[in-house]
């Protein structure tokens, strides 16, 4: 007689930050399947994955891997404009991006400052947070 049991284990997985939450989820589902599929001298078997939370690294470590975060995201942002727009000020950039989005939006019907007043209350929530920690 065989009996199902289930079992709750946390696993670390190194992700491409730049992919949408559900891109590594997808990504992650798939090579747990990889890695079940071998073939098992223990007499039991895995009959199933079902991925319940992700969590990123800043949420799993606090607010200084947040900050990191943030710091890296800046890093790779400043990086992929200066590439872009061939040249490395940062006031240059900030105004060569905000016009391009301007455009982006104009073409995708959107209004840009609706989605400009979320992005800032995505950006006061975080750096909310990262004062809350460093009160700590």
């Amino acid at each position: 007689m065989r009996e199902e049991i289930t079992i709750t284990a946390q696993m670390v997985y190194d992700c491409p930050a730049e992919d949408s939450r559900q891109d590594q989820g997808q990504a992650i589902h798939n090579d747990l399947l990889r890695l079940l599929d071998a073939d098992s001298t223990t007499g039991v078997a895995c009959c199933g994955v079902t991925i319940q939370h992700l969590s990123p690294e800043a949420l799993t470590y606090g607010n200084a891997e947040a900050r990191q975060l943030a710091e890296r995201q800046s890093d790779r942002i400043f990086s992929a404009l200066a590439e872009l727009y061939g040249v490395d000020s940062v006031p240059d950039l900030l105004t060569y991006a905000l016009c391009d989005l301007r455009h982006l939006a104009d073409q995708s019907t959107l209004a840009f400052d609706r989605h400009d007043k979320n992005a800032f209350q995505y950006y006061r929530a975080e750096k909310d947070e990262e004062d809350k920690e460093s009160m700590r």
